[in-house]
């Protein structure tokens, strides 16, 4: 939990394409700042599934075809925001008097943080929104951080801006599956609590 009064969620996309306007998201990854609350779901695209190549995704099509429909994992990923950000303000509540004014509190806001989110990320998940019949207004609730800016702005990314370079860099001989919506959420957070420390910001 930020103390600006909103939670971060890490957020992670695999897709079978870099075109927002027409590629298949086939996996999504969320993992809440400072806990172990993490979300992972692969998604069926629907259509062609078992023509991916999955050495462009890192995902079998066998795995994808046991997957939800991105309605249905859209709608998990909300649910699974909207339970942490009315977690985290019962976890507030906890010390109140149990006042009529405690029990009014609302949930907090939630900042969904994307390496290279605002070219890639939000944009593909927005598309898929709107090409599912989804709609936007779930993504009208959420504040969006890309971390590709601020490795950019404090001069922390050397010559790879990539993530995977960024947490190699950091984290020493420690390694995750590439590929993978959860572990590079995992690997984002490493990076940003190493960027904080390095600046005298408190993760």
């Amino acid at each position: 939990e930020d103390s600006c009064g909103a939670i971060v969620a890490y957020i992670d996309l695999e897709t079978n394409s870099l075109d927002v306007l027409s590629g298949d998201i086939l996996e999504i990854g969320a993992l809440i700042d400072g806990s172990r609350s993490m979300f992972s779901t692969v998604v069926n695209p629907g259509h062609g599934a078992s023509a991916d190549d999955p050495s462009v995704h890192g995902i079998q099509s066998e795995e994808l075809r046991w997957g939800p429909c991105f309605q249905v994992a859209f709608e998990r990923l909300e649910l699974f925001l909207k339970y942490a950000s009315l977690s985290a303000v019962e976890s507030d509540d906890s010390e109140d008097d149990g006042s009529p004014a405690a029990s009014m509190k609302q949930s907090l806001e939630v900042a969904l943080v994307a390496h290279n989110g605002t070219k890639f990320d939000f944009p593909f998940l927005l598309g898929s929104c709107l090409r599912s019949g989804v709609g936007s207004a779930a993504m009208s609730n959420w504040i969006y951080v890309d971390t590709l800016d601020v490795l950019r702005a404090t001069d922390q990314a050397g010559e790879c801006m990539k993530l995977q370079c960024a947490f190699r860099a950091w984290s020493g001989p420690a390694s995750l599956r590439a590929h993978r919506a959860l572990d590079d959420c995992i690997a984002l957070e490493a990076v940003v609590r190493h960027v904080s420390v390095s600046l005298g910001i408190k993760p």
